[in-house]
């Protein structure tokens, strides 16, 4: 009853929202700010946001410079606002107080079902800067934290001469500055649930690394719209020159030194389609929970990624994989007694396929993805433990993303999604311990995004 209760209080609420939204006028001054910089519609650089067409990807790579303007500098400068508010359920509730009832949840969170007004509340800076410096900038109120906190950070200096195209790149996440979606930091889903359980197991170049732990610089060269190249080195945002860019963020993961990450991608555009093969990775020394100093685990992360799109007038159609492997040398966690091994694999497989069709008031279509994740079983790293935990102590889950989307005018975007799963932490019944099947986190997604 309760539950029918929440569903009658909520689903109305977002209705009467979205309509507010969608049904406002389409005027082109209310577009974000990189399309108000080029005078171009979002369409241009994007099949959906955040993905990103060719030219898209030229506008990235070129430094988010390319502008309408023929002064040095954009003024007033290229602000813009987004504001998140979405719904969650799954399929079983979890213990309660899984989830702090905080004011921007207007629910009864002890049923697992979660609405938030807002999610998310964010400015950002997008755009030129001066010259050849540009910048994609975010900052956020997380309704779900409840706490502000620098989310995006991807400042550049990008320069073109010939065939060849160069910038650097200042960020606070690896991959972050890549120009394709089948990488971490803009990989499919590019919206999910920030409160329903999820898979115990993560490289950590998809993982923690993406949760602005650590902070650097990376230099780049295009040859030739087909051969690009990237090499960048991070350290933790604990403190020190790199602490800006994770302010607001606790630093759970602490690296120790340096983080090299490399990147090498082949790509060719013909006509209506483009595609692109490339490999990336990265090495970190990393300490256990809890210490910043003394031994350190060690891991390997090496990548195959692969990108095609085929973009015909009201016709897209998008399909990315990735296969993200790591190598785990527990040289600290194992004498601590937190590991069963003194090594292990983890595996990781994403394939999406999208198709969106262009209205004369925005976009519409949607998304399936297949998601899969094994490697060594250790009893301690993956121990039962009520809805995170492993009955067997295996990290494999497996299941599949399904997502349809709406964006009016290219600004408000309407997700819904469901997440379902065939194993979780191990299993398919029980996986946990404590009698929790992985269908019961199936998760359906409501989520309105506007932009301004």
């Amino acid at each position: 009853m309760r539950r029918h209760k929440i569903f009658q209080q909520i689903i109305p609420s977002l209705i009467v929202i979205a309509m507010g939204v969608f049904m406002a006028p389409g005027n082109a001054d209310a577009i974000p700010s990189f399309a108000r910089q080029t005078g171009m519609s979002c369409t241009a650089c994007h099949t959906a946001y955040p993905e990103l067409t060719a030219f898209g990807r030229h506008f990235k790579v070129t430094g988010f410079v390319m502008s309408k303007s023929t002064k040095p500098y954009e003024w007033p400068p290229p602000l813009a606002a987004v504001a998140k508010v979405s719904f969650s359920h799954t399929e079983k509730s979890q213990p309660s107080g899984s989830v702090s009832d905080d004011w921007a949840n207007l629910s009864d969170s002890s049923t697992n079902d979660f609405f938030y007004f807002p999610q998310i509340l964010g400015v950002y800076y997008g755009g030129r800067i001066a010259y050849k410096f540009g910048a994609f900038v975010q900052g956020n109120y997380d309704g779900v934290a409840d706490h502000f906190n620098l989310d995006i950070t991807d400042i550049r200096f990008a320069n073109t001469t010939g065939d060849w195209t160069y910038g650097v790149s200042i960020n606070n996440a690896p991959t972050l500055e890549d120009l394709w979606n089948s990488t971490p930091a803009w990989g499919f889903p590019y919206e999910f649930s920030p409160v329903v359980p999820t898979p115990a197991a993560a490289p950590l170049i998809n993982g923690a690394l993406l949760e602005n732990q650590v902070g650097g610089i990376s230099g780049y060269v295009l040859w030739n719209n087909s051969i690009y190249a990237d090499v960048g080195v991070y350290r933790t945002n604990a403190d020190g020159v790199t602490e800006f860019l994770g302010a607001g963020t606790d630093t759970d993961t602490v690296v120790d030194g340096a983080v090299p990450y490399w990147r090498l991608a082949v790509m060719q555009t013909w006509g209506k389609h483009s595609m692109e093969f490339g490999t990336y990775g990265l090495v970190a020394d990393v300490f256990p929970d809890g210490f910043n100093s003394g031994p350190t685990d060690h891991f390997q992360d090496l990548a195959l990624d692969a990108q095609y799109q085929y973009i015909n007038g009201k016709h897209i159609l998008s399909a990315a994989a990735s296969w993200i492997h790591e190598n785990q040398d527990w040289d600290a966690s194992h004498p601590l007694g937190n590991t069963t091994n003194a090594s292990d694999e983890l595996n990781t497989i994403k394939v999406n396929i999208n198709y969106y069709y262009r209205l004369s008031i925005g976009t519409v279509g949607g998304s399936v993805g297949f998601f899969q994740t094994t490697g060594d079983s250790d009893a301690l790293l993956y121990s039962p433990d009520p809805v995170d935990g492993s009955r067997t102590g295996s990290p494999d889950s497996r299941g599949l993303t399904l997502e349809a989307d709406f964006l009016y005018h290219e600004r408000q975007k309407l997700v819904l999604q469901y997440t379902l799963y065939d194993k979780f932490n191990g299993a398919h019944s029980n996986y946990d311990g404590s009698g929790r099947d992985a269908s019961d986190n199936n998760t359906l997604f409501l989520l309105l995004r506007f932009m301004f």
